[in-house]
């Protein structure tokens, strides 16, 4: 799926802006990075008049920032999304020229920086006339891909820059995202000492509450999708789970939890389970603590002798080129209008 905004083709230099949620780098930005997290999900989540919507924030990203400084300490001081998302840029910066595709990638993160603002600014000094809005998400969901395209034309209609956007919505089967995914699994599974059959394969998604997929987001069927493709190629002869990671709030969110079914596997007398953090492009805290650490101590407690989580997928070189491949055919002009998800 994509949205393609109209206006016809244009000469001069081509941008991609990848979007991504940020991450606080250090510990001093846990608070300021919370904040914005909480302007950007208040507004869908509780019914509260605009005014209140900065003060509630405040208040939130107070309450909860010496917790979240805890898990950021553990895993070294902050975040290491913004580098990694910087490494993704270069390599498809790289991947493009090789492709004979003169392109500027820049990085605009919802809830840090660089912002959507940064990315934006040096667009419009560089003379980029084609934009393509490129979602380290590989599925789609209105509090992700819709919110960070959403603030990326708010920054463009603010600054009376009108460049021709074209929006990749989803990738969430693309083969060649899929094949880097299946590859790193494989290699992950391949370190076991049970036998492949005995092998639980946990894929945990970033959780999303169930009002969300009510009102029509895409994103639990497009995780499905993604589990579908990769289960395929891989044909693992064991067991095979989905469940959800990273609740926030009393809500009812989308299930099983990610701990509550390793503790199930645990005690039903698995011996071996294998996480996947599908969904996750880049390791952030969610897998370098919420799974490395939380979930491992989960799985020691009932007695799973075997606990392994797959990396996140970064910048293999399919995922690049998967990556690539979506410019490509924007710049091209290949892909087609759908204005549902806007």
């Amino acid at each position: 799926m994509s949205s393609t905004s109209s206006g016809s083709k244009r000469g001069g230099p081509a941008g991609v802006v990848l979007l991504q949620l940020g991450g606080p780098e250090k510990l001093a930005d846990v608070r300021p990075f919370l904040n914005n997290f909480f302007v950007d999900l208040i507004p869908d989540n509780i019914p509260v008049p605009k005014p209140a919507v900065r003060p509630l924030a405040f208040l939130f990203s107070s309450l909860r920032a010496p917790y979240s400084r805890r898990l950021y300490a553990s895993i070294g001081g902050g975040s290491p999304l913004r580098n990694q998302t910087e490494l993704q840029a270069q390599a498809l910066r790289s991947e493009l020229a090789q492709r004979a595709i003169d392109a500027r990638v820049y990085v605009a993160m919802r809830n840090w920086r660089p912002d959507s603002a940064e990315a934006v600014e040096r667009a419009q000094a560089d003379g980029v006339e084609r934009m393509v809005a490129l979602p380290l998400y590989p599925q789609y969901s209105f509090s992700t891909t819709r919110s960070s395209v959403n603030e990326l034309r708010r920054v463009l209609a603010s600054r009376a820059y009108a460049p021709q956007l074209t929006v990749v919505d989803e990738y969430c089967e693309d083969p060649k995202y899929i094949s880097a995914m299946v590859s790193l699994i494989r290699r992950y599974l391949a370190a076991f000492q049970a036998p492949a059959n005995r092998v639980h394969l946990v894929f945990s998604a970033h959780g999303l509450p169930v009002k969300y997929v009510q009102r029509g987001d895409p994103y639990f069927d497009q995780v499905l999708r993604t589990m579908a493709a990769i289960n395929e190629r891989l044909d693992h002869p064991g067991p095979v789970h989905l469940s959800f990671q990273s609740r926030l709030g009393p809500e009812k969110w989308l299930g099983p939890a990610s701990d509550a079914l390793i503790a199930r596997l645990g005690k039903d007398g698995a011996s071996a389970v294998c996480v996947v953090p599908i969904a996750f492009v880049s390791e952030h805290v969610e897998t370098l603590n919420e799974i490395d650490i939380l979930y491992a101590s989960v799985a020691k407690k009932h007695r799973i002798a075997e606990f392994r989580r797959v990396c996140a997928v970064k910048s293999h070189p399919d995922f690049i080129a998967c990556l690539a491949d979506h410019v490509e055919r924007a710049l091209e002009g290949e892909r087609r209008p759908t204005e549902a998800l806007r």
